[in-house]
C-alpha cells in the first residue's frame, strides 16, 4: 500500500473493548453453566462473551473485561479439577 506522506493527518485514540452476548449462556459463582431451572450442569464451564444476563437484559460495552478474566480463572481452575 505504501507510505501516507500527505497530510492532513487525523488521530483517534482506540480502545479494545468486549461485550456480553444478549441472552447468553447463564452460569453461577464457580462459572458452571446453569439449565433453565437454574441448576449446574456438571463439567460444563463458560466465561467470556458467550455469558450474558449478568447485568440484565442489556448490555454494557466494555464493563465485562474484569468478568472475562475472573471468571475465565474460576472456569479454567474448576474444569481442571476432578
Amino acid at each position: 500500500m505504501g507510505k501516507v506522506t500527505v497530510g492532513p493527518f487525523y488521530g483517534v485514540k482506540v480502545a479494545p473493548s468486549s461485550h456480553y452476548t444478549m441472552a447468553g449462556i447463564t452460569i453461577n459463582e464457580n462459572a458452571q453453566v446453569t439449565n433453565v431451572s437454574g441448576e449446574a450442569i456438571p463439567g460444563l464451564y463458560a466465561a467470556g462473551e458467550v455469558v450474558g444476563g449478568l447485568y440484565g437484559a442489556g448490555r454494557i460495552a466494555g464493563n465485562n473485561t474484569l468478568d472475562d478474566i475472573v471468571f475465565g480463572k474460576i472456569a479454567g481452575k474448576n474444569a481442571s479439577v476432578k
